[in-house]
């Protein structure tokens, strides 16, 4: 199979997903992830802002259909695709963030905390 073929994100994930080829690698370190950093779903659709990190969890702030009732949400580094300077995108749906959990402080007791 051509390399150019994998370079698709359509087609790589369908040869992901039927086992022929590797998940890409995510690029990029949880401490370079900063407060004020807008969050995504995976399809770029908007979730929230960053305020914050514990351990190996961003700290999301959501709003619900533009009112200020603001969620904190706690997403663990597995739910992150990508980061890059000023975003976040995560490798899930909006539709699944509600299920998720995240609404809830991790269980383990929290080692360290950043907030900037």
């Amino acid at each position: 199979m051509p390399d150019w073929w994998t370079d698709s994100h359509a087609i790589r994930d369908v040869l992901v997903a039927q086992g022929r080829a590797t998940p890409p690698r995510r690029n990029f370190d949880l401490r370079e992830i900063r407060p004020g950093w807008l969050v995504y779903d995976n399809e770029r659709e908007p979730i929230g802002r960053v305020s914050g990190q514990i351990d190996r969890y961003v700290v999301v702030q959501r709003s619900f259909h533009g009112f200020y009732l603001w969620l904190r949400l706690y997403v663990p580094e597995s739910a992150i695709g990508e980061a890059h300077e000023g975003s976040v995108s995560l490798n899930v749906p909006r539709d699944w963030v509600g299920a998720m959990g995240w609404d809830r402080p991790p269980r383990e007791a929290p080692t360290k905390r950043r907030d900037h």
